[in-house]
């Protein structure tokens, strides 16, 4: 009996057989080891309870990293709107040179003489955006004035106004003599002339494009007519 297992186990059929009888006894012993009592892998009302609070406790935290996800991904929104909206430099130009050429150009249009026109100043916001002011005030018409306002607001980007007074002017342009209205038919209408004082302030973007949504704000910026004015 001995020497007929002897020479089966030398068989081919005889050692697979001997290697599967190996295996499956370091599989049990590995299971006992790790796995602990067998009966821990059949379920139970105590493991069922403590699995649906594991669970319910997962689905907590992943309801609150996709709260903070979506706040995210709004001030990301925001942010890019914020680029777009604002001035950008490769996009529009500087504007310590264009903001004084698109006023003066304004007040010509509407038939403005400029009182004056200070210099535009810019103080730092962060490291990607900073404030552009321009001081401007005139004499002029009410009717020159609301045409000026307007004809500012039809440019892209906008021109806020950071500052407005506007006060009745006490001696017109050009030294003439204001004319008073009367209810008669064949007198001329007085021509209300007010002192302009305000401030344009932008918001100027220099900072690198989002590398994702780049390709999204060149096309924006296509839309615009290209870089520069």
């Amino acid at each position: 009996m001995n020497e007929k297992l002897r020479d089966f186990l030398k068989t081919g059929k005889g050692k697979l057989t001997v290697a599967c009888g190996a295996l499956l006894i370091s599989w049990i012993f590995l299971l006992t080891q790790i796995g602990g009592n067998f009966s821990s892998w059949f379920p139970n009302e105590g493991r069922r309870e403590a699995l649906r609070k594991e669970i319910k406790k997962l689905e907590t935290e992943q309801a609150e990293q996709n709260k903070k996800l979506r706040e995210m991904d709004e001030i990301r929104k925001k942010y890019r709107a914020m680029i777009e909206n604002s001035w950008q430099y490769e996009r529009d130009g500087d504007p310590e040179l264009l903001l004084r050429q698109i006023v003066e150009s304004t007040a010509k249009e509407t038939e403005i003489s400029l009182n004056n026109l200070g210099s535009v100043r810019t103080s730092r916001i962060n490291d990607d955006f900073y404030f552009a002011e321009l001081d401007v005030s005139f004499s002029a018409p009410f009717e020159n004035l609301m045409r000026f306002i307007a004809k500012l607001q039809e440019n892209k980007p906008a021109l806020p106004w950071r500052r407005i007074t506007a006060n009745l002017s006490m001696r017109p342009p050009h030294q003439q003599n204001t004319r008073v209205v009367t209810n008669t038919a064949t007198t001329a209408a007085t021509q209300t002339t007010l002192m302009f004082n305000g401030t344009i302030r932008v918001i100027a973007f220099d900072g690198e494009l989002p590398p994702i949504k780049g390709k999204m704000l060149a096309d924006m910026q296509k839309q615009h007519g290209g870089a520069g004015k």
